[in-house]
């Protein structure tokens, strides 16, 4: 049996199972939020046999000792659920229930944890972006000069900045605020510790989806539209980037290969940059990014791909 953990609203989980139901494999889905309001019943008993069984109206009951192979998609993330709690708690009962919360999610994945995994739950959640800049640059891969400061002089060269885990989208006033990579103009004011990169006036850049030591290149034409130049997940909508399929540097396909391994990712999207100086730059990894894009827009079926290495695993 097959198991994703997921969230709700993850159209790439939604795709990969329909392909592995057409495969005939017999495959749940356990999102993180049907754990917090209850859809998804939990029972783990702690004995000679420890057990843990899951229940919900899509699958029933299933005692996840069945499981043979895990992929862990997105999952856990507590922080987007608060809308679900009463908006009156107070902030020590919030950081309480997060406790709470991440606890029950541990013990699953304790449970789960010799199974066969696509990317397994000890490795991602250890490394960040300053971690997987430092193992790129030891690979030999080029990386934008980067720093983390509270008070940083630019002296007077162009530099962006950015979440050093992951960004995240703040609720103020009933109005949402994407937190993007944004340019930074030099500055004396102190602030709180930030990631800081130059940055890298680019021909285009690269949206690399990794799995299982093949590497699915596009090429993103973002630097063609002031509003998608620095970000290009500040889409404009009614002037859509131009996305194409990319063949890469067979020295720098290796190199991704190399620092997957050594970051002991399965599978994930890579950013990379090709700047106006003929170089490229690696920028960082997301082990649960999106690949529908990716997949669509250069026709890989990466989908399809998914499914059958998860079909070959739980096979095995």
């Amino acid at each position: 049996m097959i198991l994703i953990l997921s969230t709700t609203h993850d159209d790439d989980t939604n795709v990969v199972m329909e392909h592995l139901a057409n495969m005939g494999e017999s495959c749940i889905r356990i999102n993180d939020v049907d754990l917090f309001n209850g859809t998804t019943k939990i029972y783990y008993k702690i004995s000679s046999s420890t057990s843990l069984t899951v229940e919900n109206k899509l699958f029933g009951s299933v005692d996840l000792s069945q499981v043979r192979v895990v992929w862990y998609r997105k999952w856990g993330n507590f922080n987007k659920y608060k809308d679900l709690l009463d908006q009156n708690i107070s902030n020590e009962m919030f950081q309480y229930l997060h406790s709470e919360y991440y606890g029950i999610l541990k013990t699953i994945l304790y449970f789960l944890n010799d199974k066969k995994w696509i990317n397994h739950h000890s490795k991602i959640n250890r490394l960040n972006k300053i971690e997987m800049l430092t193992i790129a640059n030891n690979i030999g891969l080029k990386i934008p000069s980067t720093v983390i400061a509270n008070n940083f002089d630019t002296e007077n060269k162009d530099w962006i900045t950015k979440a050093v885990n992951e960004g995240a989208v703040i609720s103020h006033n009933q109005k949402k605020f994407p937190l993007m990579t944004v340019e930074y103009n030099n500055s004396t004011v102190s602030f709180f510790p930030s990631l800081f990169q130059q940055h890298i006036y680019k021909e285009y850049e690269l949206r690399i989806f990794h799995l299982n030591g093949k590497n699915y290149p596009m090429a993103v034409f973002s630097q063609n539209d002031e509003q998608t130049s620095v970000d290009f997940r500040n889409y404009n909508q009614n002037k859509p980037n131009r996305f194409v399929p990319y063949q890469l540097p067979e020295d720098l396909n290796h190199k991704i290969c190399q620092l997957m391994k050594a970051c002991h990712m399965d599978t994930g999207s890579i950013d990379v940059i090709k700047g106006v100086d003929g170089k490229y730059y690696f920028l960082e990894i997301n082990p649960s990014g999106q690949f529908r894009m990716t997949s669509y827009h250069c026709n890989y079926n990466l989908h399809y791909e998914m499914a059958k290495e998860l079909k070959k695993m739980n096979d095995e």
